[in-house]
């Protein structure tokens, strides 16, 4: 306060205006960052009022997948007979004469599937032919696929020599076998 008695009339007024601006900056600058923190909320929330709105249009739409491709256990459910049989079915509707056919051994693919494989070649055979005889497999109903395919042109016309991989894909139940709760000889008391 001694400061402000030692300055002249004129000083005082204008120490007392740079105040005014002072406090008048702090009135105005409070709100002016409120209103700042609001909008930027405002627009996040807008941009995740969007995102939901996305994802709540989208689920129609994997819903549609899902049911177009199945449940994976229900496509599991029904397991391929022997490969053997399966393809001489096919071969025979087909009009393909299988040469050789060897089994692979069976194959764990993770904790709940296994592979089991066929090699089989078919020393001549036409377009026709073959491509009816990997319809067949391919649309069997069961979990089956052709792994492998190499197929080389011999030199008749429309002959090939064809050498392949089917594999069938088993699922086990990851449910282990319940224990039995009693004995027979034992008696409740």
């Amino acid at each position: 306060m001694a400061l402000l008695d030692s300055m002249s009339a004129r000083e005082r007024r204008l120490v007392s205006a740079l105040g005014g601006i002072f406090v008048g900056a702090l009135l105005l600058l409070g709100p002016l960052q409120v209103r700042g923190c609001l909008l930027a909320r405002e627009k996040q929330n807008d941009e995740l009022r969007q995102a939901i709105i996305e994802v709540q249009g989208a689920r129609g739409r994997v819903a549609a997948r899902r049911a177009a491709m199945g449940d994976i256990a229900s496509r599991y459910a029904k397991q391929a007979p022997v490969l053997a049989t399966l393809i001489d079915q096919s071969a025979k509707a087909s009009g393909l004469e299988v040469a050789t056919q060897s089994d692979m051994p069976a194959l764990p693919r993770g904790k709940l599937y296994t592979e089991r494989s066929t090699k089989l070649t078919v020393q001549k055979t036409g377009l026709k032919a073959l491509a009816t005889f990997l319809e067949s497999v391919e649309t069997s109903g069961y979990p089956v696929a052709i792994t492998q395919l190499d197929v080389g042109k011999r030199i008749e016309a429309d002959s090939f020599q064809v050498s392949m991989t089917i594999s069938a894909f088993d699922r086990q139940d990851a449910t282990p076998a319940a224990a039995p709760t009693g004995s027979a000889s034992g008696a409740k008391k």
